[in-house]
């Protein structure tokens, strides 16, 4: 997990060479990539699994990853990257869901609590609940477990079933707080003096992004767009008064807030409350505070509150990378345990070493998935934008090669079952896990570049304090 540059925006050859060599706007692949999501999506049949679904997915990265390093030699300026991500995002928001039918969960989560339903307590198939089955309660998955989803996440849902249960609804705030993201990306660039804006890029084209969230709408954006809200926050020094060298009290609560929001959408960011508690207590506070507050709505369900997570950790396994060898050696259970002290370690170690918050989560977010039993292909977005931040070669890999885990997409649907080749698992996670193997390899030999944190630090609060600043991102990097 460690992070690099992937391309710079200065061109440091002697004058004249780049002149032999003319550079191709970053337009030009970036549409050639949208085009082939696109194709995906709306041709008939091209939505098939495999094929030709996984063709046109592949030329559909392969013209990403050209985009970014057009942009390396050649930066586009931020009209071209929102309008390319703006017009990617509305033309897939029309189509109904194919490799995912999530959003039907959301949907009726929203739906029974119009109708002064808890959703903790019942599960969607409950004979209680059989007055409220919709047109489309047959499409939602597992019918048979309560709602696995955090307490902000379904009073979001509440909200917008007031204004009717309705998918394109629910896809525009999904969407919104999607483009949100690359809006805190471009604020957390600018911050570190990098105005070419390749981070915003890199997940505003985002194939997987625009698959996921306009297309397949899942809630993701919802929570990552105050977890990475909170750096903007969590980053700052304080007022130079006060010569901490820590956010202020201020921007400390409101950053441990929006993290604490983060985590009632999906419980990850809760894992870098250690780390904020390490740099302003009253951080974690308000994380916790944040959590607790949004979860009293729904107390009167008791243990049920847990019961559909609990499920979910018992009995889910997906397109899993590393667990699947760990549960073949040791079984699952001690696999599962395996994830849950690397997770719970890797958050206390970042605390005890005194880790920024950003690195804290793009640290324990990634452990996770490395060691998760289930990897869906949109709990890669929860890490994405922190790659894109910091230059993660081997996750952005992992957002294209994890588009294959739908490969027994359409044999499910025949059969029931759903195949996942060794040769499949090996394409998905081989390639990631060499990439990331070589990339700590590698920044164990060099000194790595320094955190976020160090450099948010020198932004509006604290331009004065550049040379402090400095040491700071040093110390930090070596930790």
């Amino acid at each position: 997990m460690s992070e690099i540059r992937l391309a710079s925006g200065s061109d440091h050859r002697a004058p004249g060479v780049s002149a032999l060599r003319p550079s191709v706007s970053p337009l030009l692949p970036g549409a050639l990539c949208l085009a082939f999501v696109l194709a995906i999506a709306w041709l008939p049949g091209a939505s098939g699994t495999p094929w030709p679904s996984m063709g046109l997915w592949v030329a559909a990265f392969g013209a990403y990853v050209g985009a970014a390093l057009a942009h390396g030699r050649r930066p586009l300026g931020r009209r071209g990257v929102w309008t390319l991500a703006i017009v990617g995002r509305l033309a897939l928001l029309p189509r109904d869901p194919h490799f995912s039918d999530d959003i039907y969960r959301y949907l009726w989560d929203g739906w029974v609590q119009t109708h002064g339903v808890n959703p903790y307590l019942y599960a969607p198939e409950g004979a209680a609940l059989e007055p409220l089955r919709t047109g489309w309660h047959a499409l939602i998955n597992h019918p048979s477990v309560s709602t696995i989803y955090p307490p902000g996440a379904e009073l979001v849902f509440w909200a917008l079933a007031l204004l009717g249960p309705s998918m394109i609804l629910f896809k525009v705030t999904w969407v919104a707080a999607d483009l949100g993201v690359g809006w805190v990306l471009d604020r957390l660039t600018s911050r570190r003096g990098e105005p070419t804006g390749l981070a915003p890029l890199l997940y505003l084209w985002s194939p997987l992004v625009l698959v996921e969230v306009a297309w397949s709408g899942h809630l993701e954006p919802l929570g990552i767009l105050p977890t990475m809200a909170a750096l903007l926050f969590l980053g700052r020094r304080s007022d130079p008064g006060e010569g901490t060298g820590l956010p202020s009290l201020r921007s400390a609560t409101l950053g441990g807030a929006l993290l604490g929001l983060g985590a009632t959408i999906k419980l990850a960011p809760a894992a870098a409350f250690p780390a904020a508690a390490r740099r302003r207590a009253v951080a974690a506070a308000a994380g916790f505070g944040t959590l607790i507050l949004l979860s009293l709505p729904y107390v009167d369900a008791g243990s049920s509150l847990f019961r559909g997570l609990l499920t979910y950790a018992e009995h889910w396994e997906a397109n899993a990378g590393v667990f699947r060898p760990l549960a073949a050696a040791l079984g699952p259970e001690p696999a599962k345990a395996i994830w849950a002290v690397g997770l719970i370690g890797c958050a206390l170690f970042a605390a005890w070493r005194r880790w920024s918050v950003e690195r804290a989560l793009y640290w324990t977010i990634g452990i996770a998935l490395v060691l998760s039993p289930t990897i869906h292909p949109w709990y890669v977005l929860w890490i994405l934008p922190l790659a894109a931040l910091r230059g993660g070669r081997a996750w952005l890999l992992l957002s294209g090669t994890v588009f294959m885990a739908y490969w027994g997409l359409d044999a499910y649907q025949a059969t029931g079952s759903w195949p996942e080749p060794l040769f499949v698992r090996l394409a998905i996670h081989g390639p990631f896990l060499a990439l990331l193997g070589i990339e700590a390899t590698s920044a164990k030999r060099r000194p790595r570049r320094g955190d976020v944190a160090g450099r948010e630090e020198t932004g509006e609060e604290g331009r004065q304090g550049g040379a402090a600043a400095d040491k700071e991102d040093g110390r930090d990097s070596e930790r």
